[in-house]
C-alpha cells in the first residue's frame, strides 16, 4: 500500500511542518491519511499501526472466556501473566519479526543490500525528473521511503519529498508528481513487499535518497520540458 505524503493529501497538515531532513512521517499515523479515507484499505491497515490497538486485539480472548465460563470469569481476569504472554506472541510471532538477528535470515543480507541500491536508483530516476520538470538548478532533493515494521501484514509505505532549504519542508507535490512515483519507484520487477523483506532484514525502515539538483542533466531538463 504505497502512499504519497504531501501536504495536499493528508487529513494533518500541521504535521509536515519539519525541522530537519530527512524526517520520518510513519509515527503520525492516521494523521497522514488523506482527508475522508476513513473506511478505506489504507485506514483499517493503518489502524493496526497504534500499539494500544494491537494489544486490545490480543486480550479479545479473554473477555471472550470469560463469557463461555463465567464461573472462571474471577480466575481468568488474575491471570495478567497470562495476558502478557498473550500480548508478547503477538507481537513477536504473528505480527512481526521480534529481534534483528531473525530478521537477517529473511533474507540473504546481500540480496537485502541490492533491494536498497536498486530503491536508491530508482528514488533518483524520481528525483531527476521532479527536478527537472520544476527547472530546479540548486539544493537537495530527499526522497524518503518509511515502510512498516509489521512482517506479518500488507506492507504500508509512505513516500515524501523533503528538501532542507530555504528551509526544511515537504514538497507540495502536484498530481503528475505523484504518478510519477506511484509508476516508477516500484513494479512487477521489484515490488514493495519484496523492498519491504530488505527493509526487514537490513532492520532498516527508513530510506533516504538523495540527488543534488545541479546533477540534473540538461537532457533530463530538456526531456521534462517535452512531456510538460
Amino acid at each position: 500500500m504505497l502512499h504519497v505524503i504531501t501536504p495536499s493529501t493528508v487529513s494533518n497538515r500541521s504535521a509536515l511542518r519539519i525541522r530537519k531532513v530527512p524526517r520520518g512521517l510513519f509515527g503520525f499515523g492516521q494523521g497522514m491519511l488523506p482527508a475522508g479515507s476513513m473506511g478505506g484499505k489504507m485506514y483499517w491497515r493503518m489502524l493496526m499501526e497504534i500499539n494500544f490497538l494491537r494489544y486490545c486485539a490480543a486480550l479479545i480472548p479473554f473477555p471472550v472466556l470469560m463469557m463461555f465460563f463465567p464461573e472462571k470469569a474471577l480466575l481468568i481476569g488474575q491471570a495478567p501473566a497470562l495476558m502478557f504472554l498473550a500480548v508478547f506472541l503477538v507481537e513477536s510471532r504473528v505480527l512481526s519479526v521480534d529481534n534483528p538477528e531473525r530478521r537477517r535470515r529473511l533474507m540473504d543480507p546481500e540480496e537485502a543490500e541490492r533491494g536498497a541500491d536498486t530503491l536508491a536508483v530508482r528514488g533518483r530516476e524520481v528525483l531527476t525528473r521532479i527536478a527537472a520538470k520544476r527547472g530546479l538548478a540548486a539544493g537537495e532533493l530527499h526522497l524518503v521511503v518509511e515502510q512498516s515494521a509489521l512482517a506479518r501484514l500488507a506492507p504500508v509505505t509512505f513516500v515524501s519529498v523533503q528538501r532542507a532549504e530555504p528551509e526544511p519542508e515537504v514538497l507540495d507535490l502536484s498530481e503528475e508528481e505523484r504518478a510519477i512515483i506511484e509508476s516508477d519507484l516500484f513494479d512487477a520487477t521489484f515490488t514493495e513487499k519484496h523492498m519491504h523483506t530488505c527493509s526487514l532484514a537490513l532492520n532498516r525502515f527508513l530510506h533516504d535518497v538523495t540527488l543534488e539538483a545541479r546533477s540534473v542533466s540538461a537532457h533530463a531538463r530538456l526531456a521534462a520540458l517535452a512531456t510538460a
